[in-house]
């Protein structure tokens, strides 16, 4: 208690010397403060700032060079402290010659991993928020690096630059939740071996060849990699013509859900591998013709309280899976244009306006997602009550929002932005995955009581 009077009583004592210190000078109205002028140490806050909003409820730039090299030097000091302390036995553990080479086989791949993923290539952070319009707020987060330092593969693991979402193209009015991610799976391959002759040890490095040819082998790893067009994406559809009713102990009735996943590629090798696997599968998949597309259907729908006849088919340059075959005739008629979809809808153009929609991440979150939501959660919760210490979850501000938000991959760093009902740190946990996995959690509870019914 003393020590939290005395951060109490620094910090009052720091932000009244702050105020008092910025305040107007007795008698002449001036300030008594020269402006701050050039920094004498270079750092990024022209170029952060240039991409924040100012006049918000949140505006922060922190240079982070000078932290980075300091985090460095300490960790540096610290692993060189932990083996002098294991070789010596101070700790009670002396390590034999094999568990010293995987401890040093695995403090050079840490430093290693450290070093190529380009932290200490970050220049700065900044964030804001803004309330543009009444309820809805643009925020905004950066992490900055100068282009002159941009060798880090977290430049260029998730995208290189912002382009158009494809996926939006496919997307179906009733869309009420949706997600696209961007991931360089052949760059990542080639950065796989280069970790493991970092460790410094053949027998590392002969075990992790050894691997890799066993999984070209087996499903030609490699090429697959190679195939993988760097986009996965993932959407919820609620009709809310079509109804389902929940178990007796949650009550009432949620829109029909479905569900839709997207993978882009470069050729077919990925689609041939899926098809011969559904051949060989034992599950009865029957060739379907879907809006003139060829489709492969489960001629038999699971036993789940909503449609699940799964239906998977090749659109452009996307594999597409859609949970029923009424669902996959949206996608289509959605692509073609013969339908109107999300981005014609009143609720994604409110969320949309002044928001530039190329990038190589994608999220949005419908007011109906939550209002159906939250309700099976909550009764989920007073039926199973969380566990003693799980923190609490406020779920009318986690469930009580729209967002629309884009991650850009840009020459000096990433962007995150996105207009939503809530702030910063709300929306990011949001699109970060928070609220997500929670919809599919939410999602599955109906199927699963129905499972335990007797």
């Amino acid at each position: 208690m003393k020590t939290k009077n005395t951060i109490l009583t620094t910090i009052t004592a720091g932000a009244f010397v702050a105020l008092a210190g910025c305040g107007d000078t007795p008698g002449d109205g001036n300030s008594n403060s020269a402006p701050a002028g050039q920094s004498a140490v270079k750092n990024s806050f022209a170029e952060v700032s240039a991409k924040l909003d100012p006049n918000g409820s949140l505006y922060l730039y922190y240079s982070t060079e000078d932290v980075i090299k300091t985090v460095e030097k300490y960790t540096d000091a610290l692993i060189g402290f932990a083996n002098e302390t294991a070789g010596s036995g101070a700790a009670g553990f002396r390590p034999g010659p094999q568990e010293q080479a995987m401890i040093d086989a695995s403090t050079k791949v840490g430093k290693a991993f450290y070093d190529q993923l380009g932290i200490s290539e970050i220049s700065g952070v900044g964030m804001s928020s803004f309330e543009f319009e009444k309820g809805l707020h643009r925020n905004k987060a950066v992490i900055h690096h100068f282009p002159d330092k941009s060798t880090g593969k977290l430049w260029s693991l998730f995208g290189s630059e912002p382009h158009e979402i494809d996926m939006l193209k496919m997307l179906p009015a009733d869309t009420a939740l949706a997600l696209s991610h961007e991931f360089n799976a052949k760059a990542l391959m080639e950065w796989l071996p280069e970790l493991a002759k970092a460790s410094g040890d053949e027998a590392i490095e002969a075990q992790f060849d050894q691997a890799m040819q066993m999984a070209d082998m087996m499903i030609g790893l490699r090429d697959l990699a190679g195939s993988f067009g760097n986009q996965l994406g993932l959407f919820v559809t609620l009709d809310t013509e079509n109804t389902i009713p929940l178990p007796p102990e949650i009550g009432g009735e949620i829109p029909s859900p479905g569900l839709g996943f997207v993978m882009k590629v470069r050729d077919d090798k990925i689609a041939d591998m899926v098809l011969i696997a559904l051949e060989a599968s034992p599950i009865p998949f029957e060739k379907q013709s879907i809006e003139e597309i060829e489709a492969h259907v489960l001629t038999e729908p699971a036993p789940t309280p909503f449609p699940l006849a799964p239906a998977l088919f090749k659109l452009d340059d996307y594999i597409v899976a859609a949970s029923n075959t009424e669902l996959a005739a949206k996608i289509i008629a959605t692509h073609r244009g013969d339908e109107a979809g999300l981005t014609g809808t009143d609720e994604f153009q409110r969320l949309a306006k002044g928001l530039d929609l190329k990038g190589n991440h994608f999220f949005f979150a419908s007011e109906l997602i939550g209002k159906t939501v939250a309700p099976i959660i909550e009764a989920a919760m007073e039926t199973q009550s969380l566990p003693p210490g799980f923190p609490e979850i406020d779920l009318k501000t986690a469930y009580n929002m729209q967002m629309l938000g884009l991650v850009r991959m840009e020459a000096d760093g990433i962007i995150f932005e996105n207009h939503s009902t809530s702030e910063l740190v709300n929306s990011v946990a949001m699109q970060a995955g928070v609220v997500p996995v929670a919809v599919g959690a939410g999602m599955l509870l109906p199927a699963l009581a129905k499972a335990k019914a007797p």
